[in-house]
């Protein structure tokens, strides 16, 4: 019980720690970051990254992993963290703010930001010298690429630029007969804005070949065909999941990208007070989704698939699967 108790106590002021450094509303604090953050100290718990690394956080959004990262590994670490969102992303404090609020923090000097860039165009920028790496962390961002092949590029890139080893957690999304039934809805609620996205570009190709045509005939009215990205400024979801990789995707995409190969995985499920799956399926059964395809001319078998996925969601319980690739 002591033991127990000396953990709880080591976990709670690592949080108190990350808190006074990551900006954040104080009346969210015990609903949203505190679960956040104890759930990022498991991960890292996990991972066993050794003190003192050098590392590469890939899709650090607004800095809550890289600045787990810098505080779990010690004084001696340093930690980049990149994203492809613009530095204006993000509310109630964007990208650029809340990344600057960390590193005018007392862990500031262990961290650095890069925004608008994926892991090509970070190595490229480094050449011809290349900052080395021990190692670089994907902590529940790869849902957020956009296809399977942007994957397995980044581990190429990775590969090339001489990192060994390579730290995810991403979402368990394999159904088995021991697989709870509470756990459903998150998975659903990302497949579903996978399928979304995934139907998304096909229209999108369709409606440029159409807009291609009509200006080549010279036939722009009112009814002009505009391609474009959803946002919440014409009424349409912000939602961001992309291509939802599942675990044996992920696997299948360091391998073949840059030969890695899966030194240790295993799976933990968060406390029940992380509300994810509870965001995640809110932004499914929104009004702005419905409104969304409905904007949309998908094609017939997409419509089909997406609302199929939302009549399935329910349950709150989450899982995730988390993994080690090494070459």
């Amino acid at each position: 019980m002591a033991i127990q108790e000396d953990m709880a106590t080591d976990e709670e002021a690592k949080i108190n720690t990350i808190l006074t450094c990551f900006p954040h509303e104080k009346s969210l604090e015990s609903l949203v970051f505190i679960p956040r953050f104890r759930q990022r100290l498991s991960i890292l718990s996990k991972w066993s990254i050794l003190p003192g690394s050098r590392v590469l956080d890939i899709g650090c959004g607004q800095g809550d992993s890289s600045l787990a990262l810098a505080l779990e590994l010690g004084p001696a670490c340093h930690v980049t963290g990149i994203d492809t969102a613009p530095p204006d992303y993000g509310t109630p404090m964007n990208v650029a703010q809340s990344q600057e609020k960390i590193l005018q923090s007392p862990l500031g000097n262990r961290l650095a930001f890069q925004n608008e860039v994926d892991a090509a165009t970070f190595f490229k920028s480094k050449k011809p010298v290349v900052d080395k790496f021990d190692a670089a962390t994907a902590c529940h961002s790869l849902f957020y690429f956009p296809s399977y092949s942007s994957v397995a590029s980044l581990f190429q890139e990775l590969a090339s630029a001489g990192v060994e080893k390579v730290y995810v957690a991403e979402y368990d999304q394999k159904q088995t007969p021991s697989f709870p039934a509470s756990q459903t809805p998150h998975i659903l609620a990302a497949k579903a804005q996978a399928l979304y996205y995934a139907y998304k570009a096909e229209a999108d190709a369709d409606a440029a070949d159409a807009a291609l045509a009509l200006s080549q005939k010279e036939q722009h009215d009112d009814q002009q065909l505009h391609v474009g990205h959803i946002s919440a400024k014409n009424g349409e979801p912000p939602l961001n999941i992309r291509a939802a990789p599942d675990v044996e995707s992920i696997t299948r995409a360091a391998k073949e990208g840059g030969g890695f190969r899966v030194k240790r995985q295993g799976k933990f499920t968060p406390g029940e007070d992380y509300l994810r799956d509870t965001l995640r399926r809110g932004m499914c059964e929104g009004r702005g989704l419905r409104r969304g395809l409905r904007r949309r001319s998908l094609p017939m078998r997409g419509r089909r698939r997406f609302w199929g996925s939302l009549r399935r969601l329910g349950g709150r319980m989450r899982r995730w699967k988390r993994g080690e690739w090494r070459r």
